[in-house]
């Protein structure tokens, strides 16, 4: 009996087969990347949503859909199209944390002129060491450190953003908004830098710093919610710091039947565009989502009652200041987080604490601590921080009021200054390693 040929279905099967495991090697050999190029559609998504209840009332409004489709918002975050001085600011919106967008506040700089040229980044900053992390962000998933060329050679495929301290090395293109150039100069905690190839929610989270946000290009949706709705919004709190938290709520399936009180929280909204900031006050609950390429950078300042202006004379509030030259709290060089004054002395040791203290009355030993292993991630040989903080408290003293540390020793304060001061003298006397 003659076997019968092969019919075309099968043949045809096989050669599809053989064609896709080329493609795929193909694709696999020349891009090695584990996804596709991300959309760059900045206007793919409309917001704030348009929204109609489901046919089914059984089914809660916005039930698995993103957070705002669950209610309608209670309008826009308010907006200048000019930013005010420092104290103009702090009198109307920082001293009774109340949300403002400034339109076009940051136009002509040069990281907005130069960030957007092809390989600019690459070719200028590519051997940085930078941060990433997943974009649709999950509590247990921490960042990766990697050099920024391979982010900017894959971050279009990959679910990746940065997220970052913005590095010494491009500070300088960066610069301090005119709102900040006195009195909250003093204060100002540390810059980030974000960006993404779009497709980013963030969680519903808050900060223990002011933040001042301002959009480089691209365009990302603001939510901004008060505070005093945390308890309706599965929130959890991040002692020891203040006002820091997150909603472990999914952003983007929100199940109503679980949560039926986010129907009741009101909310705010505002979309950013290149050269526009956003203040969110500290403590406010927000979740941020991007489209298309964005690059962002975030100025945090403490929000400490000890803020005065008497600085703010003579200060041309026009006059640009690089991000380099501002005074941040801390820097980011050579992929480590330092304290940017690498000789404290008793003033700027105490002046450090009462930053960290931000608007709480009293410095606990849990902030102290969590200050103390921050500062010493980058030395190898330290005190413990029990020692550390007998330096400046009694026997069995777990806080300090804020006039207590406004009056310690000089002496006291000195000896602790030294102390924080070993990352930076540590590094700068790093052995070299023997060369055979």
């Amino acid at each position: 009996m003659v076997r019968p040929a092969v019919g075309v279905h099968e043949a045809t099967r096989r050669r599809m087969l053989l064609i896709l495991v080329a493609a795929v090697s193909s694709f696999s050999f020349c891009f090695a990347k584990t996804g596709f190029v991300k959309d760059q559609n900045e206007d793919l998504i409309k917001f704030p949503p348009k929204i109609s209840p489901l046919p089914d009332a059984a089914i809660p409004l916005g039930h698995l859909r993103p957070l705002g489709w669950q209610r309608i918002p209670d309008g826009e975050v308010v907006q200048l199209f000019s930013m005010p001085g420092p104290q103009e600011f702090h009198e109307k919106f920082v001293s009774i944390k109340k949300p403002v967008v400034f339109r076009k506040a940051i136009e002509d700089i040069s990281a907005i002129k130069n960030w957007n040229k092809k390989n600019y980044l690459k070719d200028t900053y590519g051997d940085l060491d930078i941060h990433v992390v997943v974009k649709k962000e999950v509590l247990k998933s921490g960042p990766k450190k990697m050099s920024f060329k391979k982010f900017l050679k894959e971050y279009n495929y990959e679910d990746w953003y940065l997220s970052n301290y913005v590095p010494l090395e491009m500070m300088k293109e960066l610069v301090l908004p005119k709102c900040l150039k006195c009195g909250f100069r003093r204060w100002l905690m540390e810059s980030e830098i974000w960006m993404s190839s779009g497709g980013t929610a963030s969680l519903l989270h808050s900060h223990a710093d002011h933040d001042l946000h301002c959009l480089l290009t691209g365009r990302k949706d603001f939510i901004l919610i008060d505070p005093k709705h945390k308890n309706s919004l599965s929130y959890h709190d991040k002692p020891p710091y203040i006002g820091s938290g997150y909603s472990d709520m999914d952003m983007d399936r929100i199940n109503m039947f679980k949560h039926k009180s986010v129907a009741d929280v009101p909310w705010i909204w505002s979309t950013l565009r290149s050269g526009d900031c956003i203040f969110i006050p500290a403590g406010h609950l927000h979740q941020v989502r991007s489209y298309g390429r964005s690059i962002s950078s975030t100025n945090h300042f403490s929000p400490s009652p000890d803020v005065v202006f008497d600085d703010c004379s003579g200060v041309d509030l026009n006059e640009t200041v690089p991000l380099n030259e501002a005074g941040f709290m801390w820097t980011y060089k050579d992929g480590k987080l330092l304290l940017s004054n690498s000789r404290l002395g008793a003033a700027s040791m105490k002046h450090h604490l009462l930053m960290v203290m931000r608007d709480q009355e009293t410095l606990t030993y849990e902030l102290f601590e969590a200050f103390y292993e921050e500062t010493m991630q980058q030395a190898r040989d330290f005190p413990d921080v029990e020692s550390s903080w007998r330096l400046i408290s009694s026997e069995n003293q777990t806080s300090l009021s804020r006039n207590e540390v406004k009056e310690l020793k000089n002496e006291a304060l000195q000896k602790l200054a030294g102390v924080f001061n070993i990352p930076h003298q540590q590094l700068a006397t790093k052995p070299k390693r023997d060369e055979l």
